[in-house]
């Protein structure tokens, strides 16, 4: 069942949101496609944009607003969205609110309450007509833990009572109006302190503590949903899984030893770092090709490494040291997050693209660590090199493995056509979380 379900109830990567299915997502019900750009501005935690119905792939760029269905809609994916907007049914009725994400996803550190740990979407009404808003509820609290590796990502949840670990900041008077084709922006507060929440994790690679629940808003027009997810960092410099990040974002797959794991290679050297695993859902992919017309998307959907701002991108496979920058890791100074760069969605620098498009020949992908340079003074190690490399032959120490790449799978362990996750190890732990991207259009070349 998706997360937050019933006591004890096992769950999967968290329940889709009702509304347009971006590619290889789980289609909406009787909901509308989301008519026009809509944008979050990211809070603290980070935010979420979507548009005309697109998203990150996987997933539906929208939460549900109840009718009685009408017209498909369709729609590109927005400047946050991989892959191409699906083709979700459109209610009918005077009005359809939805939320402008299906998830909305905070990142914080224990005992850190300045600033607070936030995360921001919209709520939309894709209709021609007005709405009232009538309330915004955040339930169903609950702390998710991981499952073991060795197969799909997945969780239990057990509820948690008591004083709200989520609230809504400076929540609106009710009712509202919410004009044809308007946003209200909400911004979602992680409480990173207080009696009520749980313990942190005794051992410190076992992650961090996952947290959900539900955020529903009530309107003339019907009620929409979103799900909350919060990761509470047990200090600054201590990280989530990738696995509880997965379950954050929604895919289901099975990625190994890092899954349950932040520090699954205890020697910590990066030339004892696994190769492709089996028994897993990583394939070998050095190089890509590009999968269709158009372009390429590249889009960092976590980042969980010493901050510092750092470029990435592609090169063509017959020349390495052309290395074309698609986008760059923003730092700015926050404490739940290390100057963002320990968060899910985090921010890019200012000018970034999302997309490229490499032609029809196979091409690599690199990420700039600053491992051996050490500009930001982040406790790298110079044997690690400056840049990471999909193509192991060119990383340093020499033939390691630091990009794992995975078919995608959307919360019901679907395939997402043309696109998958790479996963990047930019040091020696083997926790493949530093950087993950979704790159869609795309099959790895033969």
């Amino acid at each position: 069942m998706g997360a937050g379900g019933s006591t004890g109830g096992e769950v999967g990567t968290g329940g889709l949101g009702a509304g347009g299915a971006a590619t290889g997502g789980g289609a909406g019900s009787s909901s509308t496609t989301g008519a026009g750009g809509i944008s979050a501005s990211g809070g603290t935690g980070g935010g979420r944009d979507g548009g005309g119905g697109g998203g990150v792939a996987g997933r539906p760029a929208t939460g549900g607003a109840t009718g009685s269905a009408g017209a498909a809609g369709a729609g590109p994916g927005g400047s946050r969205g991989t892959g191409t907007g699906g083709s979700g049914a459109a209610g009918s009725g005077s009005g359809e609110v939805a939320f402008g994400a299906d998830r909305v996803i905070v990142t914080g550190v224990r005992a850190t309450t300045s600033p607070a740990a936030t995360s921001s979407l919209n709520l939309h009404n894709g209709g021609s007509t007005a709405v009232q808003v009538t309330g915004l509820v955040i339930a169903g609290t609950a702390q998710l833990t991981l499952g073991p590796s060795g197969a799909a990502v997945q969780a239990t949840s057990a509820p948690i009572a008591g004083a709200p670990l989520f609230q809504i900041v400076n929540p609106p008077t009710f009712p509202l109006t919410l004009g044809p084709g308007l946003d209200l922006p909400i911004t979602v507060q992680l409480m990173t302190a207080g009696a009520n929440l749980p313990a942190a994790p005794t051992n410190k690679d076992t992650g961090c503590t996952l947290l959900t629940a539900s955020l529903t808003a009530t309107s003339s027009s019907g009620s929409a949903q979103a799900t909350v997810y919060g990761l509470v960092l047990i200090q600054p410099n201590y990280e989530a899984t990738l696995g509880q990040i997965l379950l954050a974002l929604g895919y289901k797959l099975n990625v190994g030893q890092a899954q349950d794991n932040w520090n699954p290679n205890t020697s910590m050297m990066a030339a004892n770092l696994p190769g492709v695993e089996a028994a897993t859902d990583e394939v070998a992919a050095p190089h890509f090709l590009k999968a269709g017309s158009g372009s390429v998307t590249m889009t960092l959907v976590a980042r969980f490494s010493p901050p510092g701002v750092l470029p990435y991108g592609w090169y063509p496979s017959t020349s390495s040291t052309t290395l074309n920058t698609v986008g760059t890791m923003s730092m700015t100074t926050d404490a739940q997050t290390s100057d963002k760069a320990r968060m899910i969605e985090p921010p890019l620098q200012a000018g970034s693209a999302t997309t490229f498009d490499p032609g029809s020949g196979a091409f690599g992908l690199w990420v700039f660590s600053d491992q051996k340079t050490e500009k930001y003074n982040e406790g790298g190690n110079v044997i690690n090199g400056d840049y990471d490399y999909s193509e192991d032959g060119l990383n340093a120490p020499a033939n390691v493995h630091r990009f794992k790449s995975y078919p995608l799978k959307d919360a019901s362990g679907a395939k997402v056509p043309g696109t998958y996750l790479v996963a990047v190890e930019e040091a020696g732990n083997g926790d493949y979380q530093d950087y993950v991207f979704v790159l869609s259009n795309v099959s790895p070349a033969p």
